[in-house]
């Protein structure tokens, strides 16, 4: 009967997980991912420990990706063969490179007072 129980509270706790994660907005997503990626591509918080690796690992993925389409892009050009995907990583590879760049450097240096400007 003890089993039972433990099993019934235990889908009941991931029932109510799951009804609070469809309980945030489509709407409001996209707001709040641009509003987190420009914190760190900002670099004005102050982070602890976690957040930096996190913001650390976010900024060496999207400097990943701008590397690919680097790559992408100087293979097209060498070989002449231009498919619509180099079109892509021509607009988006330097804003990849970019932002991942801001938001390593921001996530290893945290000065958060370059944010603020003193009077």
């Amino acid at each position: 009967m003890l089993e039972a129980e433990r099993l019934d509270s235990r889908q009941e706790w991931i029932n109510d997980l799951v009804r609070r994660q469809d309980n945030v907005d489509p709407i409001r997503r996209i707001p709040n991912g641009a509003l987190f990626q420009g914190t760190l591509i900002r670099g004005n918080f102050r982070l602890n420990k976690r957040q930096r690796a996190g913001a650390v690992i976010l900024g060496v993925c999207s400097l990943a990706f701008g590397c690919f389409g680097l790559a992408q892009i100087i293979t097209a050009l060498s070989s002449w063969k231009f498919e619509d995907s180099t079109l892509v990583a021509a607009i988006y590879f330097p804003l990849s490179l970019w932002f991942g760049w801001k938001m390593t450097r921001n996530a290893l240096v945290n000065n958060p007072e370059k944010g603020h400007k003193t009077k």
